[in-house]
């Protein structure tokens, strides 16, 4: 029998990325932090003042700026002055500084900022532009000027990582972008997109759409999140090899539907026991958490409620693995006392909620996809390893008050229903954040089946 194992991804801990941050403060520290330096308008025009702790810039649309440095002391601002909050102006740093932003970064319109050595919004910076696109890959000038989002490999890049505060306005977008991503601060983006993605090369496609794409060639790196991203109706997006969700993610509406949060790995995505992630709205919105190994550990929280209807959250994949447009995870772990919601709170029905995985999914925590209280019917949940499922544990809710129950579907291989609750080998061990399947069949518990069979749901494995 073939064994498996999974482990908490080896993600950047927040301990190495403090020092990473105060590393990079420390190469930049001989030039004090100052206002940019050096500029030199290589497209379009623009004109610049500057005084002690101020430099303004009043510039034409896709204007191309290329600076010695470009870093901004707690004390000091950068203005844009651009024709609209369409207007787009790249600034490119030439010198082997990174990029230190500790004060106030401020437009009409969308900044661009690449710098290959790096780039970090420390505490207590405010960014508050139209857009703000920060790499540390290069853009060829024709893409910009394009509008396109492709960002080239670069050998040597460093970081980006934000510990301040970044907003736009209503539909603006924030693209960080990098070998590694993190970000540690706030980032608001109503009813727009924020996008953190790491890779050698990363092209972003679509945007504006809820069906935005994000293709990475070469290595991609790591991507963190343990600080606040907002995206009221919007779209929020990790994209890497390691994706890591330790904060709050949350694309929810008062007064319409949800937005999408999605985290895509070609490795581990993970969202630790802290992590949360919200779409809930009129009607729920939708979460995907993606990749060969995917985890939603203990304590967990994704809620695609709607007061209209639930929404749609896939763990590791869609229903039965068999949507070719969604990555299948090989093996997915849903933690005890982790929970999924997506429930109608009023009116309509249940949504869909999908834990899957093309080889072993251990399911523990609690779902609900119930139907409105006052009318509607309840969802559809499935908990599915294509070979092997521990469902032991799992309390499932598709119920409707006013409305036909929902559906609980369990599809392995095999599955053994143990009489009693007394599962010696129900599925394996978690040890020290290490996943390992005990068993070739799947196990469940009668008593987990019956408690799901007190709230109306039905449960089916076929």
């Amino acid at each position: 029998m073939k064994t498996h194992t999974f482990k908490n991804p080896t993600f950047l801990p927040k301990a190495r990325t403090r020092f990473l941050v105060i590393a990079v403060a420390g190469c930049f520290a001989s030039t004090g932090y100052a206002l940019p330096v050096g500029p030199q308008v290589a497209a379009g025009s623009a004109s610049i003042s500057q005084t002690a702790n101020a430099l303004t810039v009043n510039n034409s649309n896709n204007a191309i700026l290329n600076w010695q440095t470009f870093s901004i002391a707690a004390s000091e601002s950068v203005r844009f002055n651009q024709a609209s909050a369409s207007s787009s102006v790249l600034n490119r740093v030439l010198a082997n500084d990174p990029s230190i932003l500790l004060g106030q970064l401020t437009s009409n319109g969308r900044v661009w900022l690449i710098n290959p050595a790096g780039i970090l919004v420390g505490p207590g910076a405010r960014i508050d532009t139209a857009g703000f696109v920060a790499s540390t890959m290069n853009v060829r000038n024709e893409d910009f000027l394009a509008g396109r989002l492709a960002f080239q490999s670069t050998p040597g890049a460093a970081d980006v990582v934000n510990q301040g505060s970044i907003t736009t306005p209503d539909g603006g977008s924030v693209y960080l972008i990098a070998p590694n991503v993190s970000n540690e601060g706030v980032i608001h983006t109503p009813r727009g997109e924020t996008i953190l993605a790491a890779g050698q090369s990363v092209q972003i496609l679509d945007t504006g759409t809820p069906g935005v794409k994000v293709e990475i060639a070469g290595a991609a790196g790591n991507v963190t999140n343990l600080g606040q991203i907002v995206a009221d109706a919007g779209q929020i997006g990790m994209v890497g090899a390691l994706v890591r969700n330790s904060g709050t993610l949350n694309a929810s509406s008062v007064v319409s539907e949800g937005g999408r949060v999605f985290l895509k790995a070609s490795q581990d995505a993970y969202v630790d026991k802290d992590g949360r992630i919200v779409t809930t709205g009129t009607k729920g919105g939708s979460i995907e958490v993606l990749g060969d190994r995917v985890a939603v550990m203990d304590n967990a929280q994704l809620d695609a409620s709607g007061q209209n209807g639930g929404g749609s959250v896939l763990v590791g994949g869609d229903a039965h693995g068999a949507n070719p447009d969604v990555q299948n995870a090989n093996i997915t772990y849903f933690g005890a006392n982790a929970g999924i919601k997506a429930d109608a709170l009023d009116n309509g029905n249940g949504g869909k909620v999908i834990v899957w995985a093309d080889d072993t999914t251990r399911a523990s925590g609690n779902i609900s996809a119930r139907g409105g209280a006052n009318s509607g019917d309840g969802g559809f949940v499935e908990t599915s390893g294509h070979r092997y499922l521990d469902a032991k544990g799992a309390h499932v809710n598709a119920s409707a008050s006013h409305g036909s129950a929902g559906q609980w579907l369990l599809d392995p291989t095999d599955i053994n229903i143990v009489y009693g609750g007394a599962i010696s080998t129900y599925g394996g061990t978690m040890t020290s954040g290490v996943f390992t399947p005990g068993a070739c069949a799947a196990t469940i518990a009668d008593s987990d089946i019956n408690s799901t069979f007190s709230t109306g749901t039905s449960v089916t494995s076929p």
